[in-house]
Order: C-alpha cells, then structure tokens, then sequence
C-alpha cells in the first residue's frame, strides 16, 4: 500500500491481421545468402543493360538481355519468396514473356502478335489489381455503402474515358490510311492513367506494388509512343528504347523484392486513402482526352468530342470533390464506430433546439445521459469486437426508438446522450423500448444473447439552457442512478450535486490511500469467526476490510471497493487485506489456534494474471501454511471465463482452499463450480433467511454434497435459524449470531466454542 500501481494491461492487437500471415510457403527453405544476393545481382544486371541501351553501339544485345531479365525475374521471385497470390505473377511473367518475343521476333508479324498479346495479358493483370480491391468482406462492404455515390461518380469517369478511348481505337483501327498499330495507343494511354490513379487512391502499397506501377507507367507511356508513330517496334537501336529498358529494370526489382510476397494480397490492396485522395486519384483521368486529340490525326476523332468528353470528366471530378468535402464535414460531426452524432453534431442540435423554441418559462426539452452497465465485462469476456458490435446495436435501438424526436449522440466509450424535443416520448418509455428486447450478436464460433442494461439521468431543458450545464446535471443524475438501483433512469434534482460530488471527493480520497499518499486515513481488518453448526466450534475467521477516512469514519466495503474496481486499484487493496490477514492468522498458529482465514478476491484479482504469485508471496512472508488460507471468489461481477483458473487451481493443489461467496445472487452460475476448485459454498443470507424455501435449501445442499462441497451458510441471526440450517445439512455458519466483525486484538486469546447470542464467543 506504499506504491501507486501503474499496471497497464497488455492488449492483444485486433482484427487486422498482417498480410504477411496470408503466405502458405515458408521461404526459409531457400538459403539466406541466396535470398540476400541473387536479388542483388539481378537487379544490378538488369540495371548495367538499363545504362547501356544508351550506347548506340551496345543498344540492341543490352535491350534482348533486359527483356530476357524481365521475363525471368517473376519466376524467380516466385522461387525466392513462395507468395500466396501467385496468379498476378503468373500473369505479369506471360505479359512480360510477349513482349520479349516482340522484341527479338525476326518478323513485324510476329512482333505485332506478340506485342498484342502481351497488352491483352496488361489488361488483365491492371483488371487483377481493382477486382482484388473489390472483393471485399461483407462487412467492409457495407461500410463502403455509406459513400455509393463517390464510387459511383469515380466508376463513371473511368467508364467516360474508357469510353473514348475504345472510340479512338475503332477509329484508327478502320482508317484507310491510318498506322497498322496505332489502334491501340490510347488502350496504353487509359491504361497509364488507371495505374496513376490506382497509387493515388491506396493508402498502403508496399514497395514491390509501387515499382510494378511505376514499370508499368514508364512501358504504357512507351508503347503508347511507338504504336504511334507507326510501326509498333522501334528498330533496337533507336534511342527512345532505353524508356523500355527502364521500365524492364523496375519490373525486375519489383519481382525479386522481399515486400513482393504481399503485393497482390487483398487487404493491403483494400486499404483506401480518404475522401481527397481518392478524389486526387481522378485528376490522371482527365489528361486522357487532352493527350489522345494529340494522337495520329488518321484516328482522331473531332475535336468537340475531347472538349465534351474533357468537360464531362472535369464536372465529375468537380462534383466528387464537393462530395468528398461533404462527407468529410459530414464524418467530422458523426463517430466513427455508430455513426451517431458526436459532441459538434449535439451542440449544433442543442442550440437549434434552445434558439429555436418559444420563450414560455417552461422545459423545452430534456437531455438524457446513459451508460452501459457492466459493459467492461463484455470486453473482458468476449473481446473488444463483441463490444464495438454491442455499442451499434445499441446505437441503432436508440435511434430508432427517438425517430425524429431528438437527437442521439455517443459521448465516448459506453456513454450515449440523447436529446429530446417536445412531444418526445417520456424517458423511462423510450429506454425500455431500446433495451427491453436482447441484443443477438456475432461473437464469432457463434450466436450470443446478451442482456444489456442502461443506467441514466435527465434533466429539463429551458431557453436559459447551456449545453455543459445541461450535461453536468444529466450526468449528476447519472451517478444517481448508478449509486442506488443499476439499469434505472433518475430526474435531475440539485440536491443529487452535492451527493454526487461527495463520492468524487471520496474516489479521490481512495486513489490517495491507495497510493500512500498522508491524509486519506487507513485500512483496517475486521474478523467475524466461521463455526462448525453441529458443535458450534469456531472453525477460522474472514477478514472482513473497513476504510478509516479521517473525516468520514469508518467506511464499510460496499462504499468504498466498487470505487477501487472502477479505478483499476481493486487488486491492490486485496494485496494488502491479503497480506495483513496472513500475519494475522500465523500469529493464531503461534498462539496453537487452529483456525483458518478467509480473503475475499474482487474481480481486478481474479484476471490479474499475477494473483498465484501474490497469494504465494504473502504465505511465504507471514509462514502460514497453505491449509489455514481460505481464497473466497465473489459473485457479483461476472468473470471472464479463465480468469482466475489456472491460479487458483495451482493454489489449490498447494492446499489453499477456494470458497465462492454469495451464492444464490448476482452473476450466481453453476459453471463456477465446474470451472473453480471450489470446496466450500457460502450461501447468501437472501437463501439462509427464516423465510426461504425448504426445497430451495434443500436442493442446493444436495447439489453440495454430490460434488464434494461443504455448504457454509451466511447471516445466520437466531439460534431457531442455525438450528433448522443444521438440519437441512448446511455444515458451517456466519453471523451474528457467532459474533459480529471486530479487530483482531479484540478476539479471545484462546477460543473453542460459540454460546448465546448475548455472550458470542467464549473462551475455552
């Protein structure tokens, strides 16, 4: 209790998962030199032939070895790193195969078939790269309907150019007099321009994508030169062939890059940039029929055709920027993970609705803050994408349940606002018609129903209204809720600010004593005896933990350990309530009281994964023997489904005992008897009362005995109540009746049996 525990929670990355998981082939079974050199080497090769096609002299040999380079490079990328797309490399190797045929084919017929062939097999690898981008997730896919329109708008440009260039081509290709291979010049052009577009609008390219684009570019550019000019292969020595040998350079060092594994792995390609990248991504679209009405004048088309056709894509582009500035306004007043309104939107709201209503004197609205009770259990048990899928749903219901009646905000986290204008439902109706029904959600291997419960406060809305203020109050009544009954609403009421900030102060007060700061008072143990009821002989003590706050008192658990869980600091107190109930009970060993003691764990102990380490630390420094040590598990919270297993399954073969306190309430399970090494079943006073069911009692002490378990009964008060739970098999008992809870030092020194009522414990 001298130190602040700063214990941050490792967190296990989500979802995405790197693509470099999606190889099947471990390429560790090629030597590492090799990997490292012949790499190198080829590159440096292909990169000698790029500087040598300047040469006139060493123009033609240079220009066959780098084709011959660039046709063998996929394969041996493919060799080298195993990818598991392996089909866009197949294809980039048959496209770049053609085109070497092109160039060492000792006819133009041959060279112009193979040339031929070698752009079809470009069109279909470009194809490869979008038809990868959109096949996308189901889930990805509805994301991506909130923006229809823009890829609408982009998918109309591409087709307004694609358009015209096939325009064009039919056009050469049917001149009389036109070149025999310009047809397919502004194929090469669109191709060019879909290839620039397609870096510009992904967010994430690894460098292998980005030197095969660049390639790419540099050959359509090339191609689209040559057929041009008509006749489609230059004669090897003419200089504009060292563009090609560039271009085979980078084809080859994209093909034996390392990053070549996950080039063409989908959801590197799914990544998109924003809003305005993507519109940026349009503007190589519209040089398109600036640089075809720049073509053979044989095939050209007339000229108000590139004028239409240029103002068509231009009032596109203009209007998918509008819309991209639009929807970037419209995300920055909405979250990211509802979709519902965020803090602007529900200012911009509340201030039409203050400015906007009549000034009578009366409400004009109310404004509701909620939250989510227990939803940390959620994340802690299912997992933080269970969570996110609970806080739509949860969303949506909202929504759906105000209409058009209000407004409905996320505030962050599992904290919602709604606001509500005249005629809205009343706000008791409208949140059980949000949660009545339980929310269905995928949590992966299956379905699962979930129970949710919304805590909340309101507060009337007048002209006089601000929007902090308003939420103040709305969160004061919040706190109320939360305080007093879970999954209620409370109205705003001004004394509640006052109580409210007296638990702040309180929390406040307890980060302090937790983190020894002076001032905030101590901890104190309490001990009530555990008795055998056949013989009323005292068994041991649980250790029962009170705060003594300098100005409050003696504050009992129930105010002050939900406060140290919500803090992250639960885990910590139990430390020092299980280091101290330790010493105690060695020194009732020493004194030859055989009694054990009894620690109860709240739920920070229970998933903390250094809960055996710290149990076994506190026996060894006291000297009690793991026998004398009780571990009680409560019920109250509902517990991730390991934790806590493993611990306390290596406790219990060490010899400590695990007891599961306050069965029959909260989060009561009969799995925890399966899933525990549980050996004592203490149940609640709401089981144990004078007026519970026989059957009941019954039931549940015959469920303990076939398992092994001895029952331990609570708030045993009247010799009448201990009497008839004996009866019905319950072996042990706690109450009042036994002796209420006090210090240590105030216990007998020597203790055997339990008497009256009035006498409580006697010594032997």
């Amino acid at each position: 209790m001298d130190r602040c525990p700063s214990r941050v929670k490792a967190r296990t990355p989500g979802a995405d998962v790197s693509p470099v998981t999606e190889t099947r082939n471990d390429p560790a079974a090629v030597p590492r030199g090799v990997r490292v050199v012949l790499p190198v080497a080829v590159v440096l090769v292909s990169a000698a032939m790029t500087l040598l096609t300047l040469l006139p002299a060493t123009r033609p040999p240079a220009m066959v070895t780098a084709c011959v380079l660039a046709a063998l490079a996929p394969v041996l990328g493919l060799w080298l790193y195993r990818p598991a797309r392996r089909l866009p490399w197949f294809l980039l190797t048959a496209m770049l195969v053609a085109w070497a045929v092109s160039f060492a084919a000792t006819t133009t017929e041959l060279a112009l078939d193979a040339q031929f062939v070698g752009t079809l097999v470009a069109v279909a690898v470009v194809s490869t790269l979008f038809d990868l981008h959109r096949r996308g997730p189901g889930r990805q896919r509805r994301e991506w309907a909130r923006t229809t329109w823009g890829r609408r708008v982009d998918q109309l440009v591409v087709l307004v150019v694609l358009a015209l260039a096939v325009a064009q081509a039919v056009r050469t290709a049917t001149a009389v007099d036109a070149p025999p291979s310009a047809w397919w010049s502004p194929v090469d052009v669109v191709l060019a321009c879909l290839l620039l577009r397609f870096v510009a609008s992904r967010a994430e390219l690894g460098l292998s994508m980005k030197l095969f684009v660049g390639a790419g570019v540099l050959a359509c550019v090339y191609d689209a030169v040559v057929a041009n000019t008509g006749t489609h292969i230059v004669a090897l020595p003419h200089p504009l062939n060292s563009l090609w040998a560039l271009a085979t350079t980078l084809f080859v060092a994209a093909s034996v890059h390392p990053s070549m594994r996950q080039a063409f792995v989908p959801g590197r390609l799914r990544r998109m940039r924003s809003e305005s990248g993507r519109v940026l991504g349009l503007v190589p679209l519209l040089l398109v029929p600036c640089v075809l009405a720049t073509f053979d004048p044989a095939g050209r088309l007339p000229t108000s055709v590139y004028l239409v056709t240029g103002a068509v894509v231009a009032a596109l582009t203009v209007a998918r920027g509008a819309q991209a500035l639009r929807t970037s306004e419209e995300r920055a007043r909405r979250d990211p993970l509802t979709s519902l309104a965020n803090r602007r939107a529900l200012q911009e709201a509340f201030d039409a609705l203050v400015l906007g209503a009549a000034h009578t004197g009366g409400p004009i609205g109310r404004l509701v803050a909620l939250d989510l009770d227990d939803f940390k259990n959620v994340n802690d048990t299912w997992g933080h994408e269970t969570g996110d899928q609970l806080l739509v749903r949860v969303g949506d219901r909202l929504a759906e349940a105000v209409g058009d009646t209000g407004t409905v905000a996320r505030s962050g986290g599992d904290e919602f606002v709604v606001l509500l204008r005249p005629g809205a439902p009343d706000v008791p109706d409208l949140l059980e018609r949000a949660f009545l029904q339980s929310f269905v959600l995928d949590t992966g291997a299956h379905q699962q129903l979930f129970v949710v419960r919304a805590s909340s406060g309101w507060v009337d809305l007048t002209t006089t209204s601000a929007l902090p203020h308003a939420l103040a109050d709305a969160d004061i009544a919040l706190y109320t809720s939360k305080a007093t009954a879970r999954g209620t609403t409370t109205r705003f009421a001004p004394e509640q600010r006052e109580a409210v900030l007296g638990r702040l102060a309180l929390a406040e007060d307890l980060r302090a004593l937790v983190c020894g700061e002076r001032g905030a008072g101590e901890l104190t143990l309490l001990f009530q005896p555990l008795v055998s009821l056949r013989d009323r002989r005292v068994l041991g003590c649980e250790a029962l933990v009170r705060w003594a706050h300098p100005t409050r008192g003696l504050i009992g658990p129930d105010d002050f350990l939900p406060l140290a869980e919500v803090q992250g600091r639960g885990s910590a107190v139990d430390t020092w309530v299980l280091q101290q109930a330790c010493t105690v009970a060695a020194g009732w060993a020493q004194q030859g009281l055989p009694w054990s003691v009894s620690v109860n764990l709240g739920r920070s102990s229970m998933v903390d994964p250094d809960l055996e380490a710290r149990v076994r630390a506190a026996l060894a420094s006291t000297g009690l023997t793991a026998d004398r040590l009780h571990l009680e598990i409560t019920e109250h919270d509902q517990l991730p489904t390991e934790a806590g297993v493993a611990a306390l399954r290596a406790l219990a073969d060490s010899g400590v005992q695990v007891s599961l306190d306050d069965f029959g309430t909260g989060y009561t399970s009969l799995a925890y008897l399966q899933r525990y090494p549980v050996s004592v079943l203490k149940l609640d006073r709401s089981v144990t009362g004078v007026d519970s069911p026989t059957a009941l009692l019954t039931g549940v002490v015959g469920l303990a005995d076939a398992l092994g378990i001895t029952v331990l009964a609570e708030g045993i008060e009247s010799d009448e109540q201990c009497a008839r739970l004996a009866a019905l098999g319950a072996d042990r008992g706690q109450g009042w009746l036994f002796g209420r809870p006090v210090p240590a030092d105030q216990l007998p020194v020597r203790v055997d049996t339990v008497t009256r009522p009035d006498h409580g414990l006697t010594t032997a």
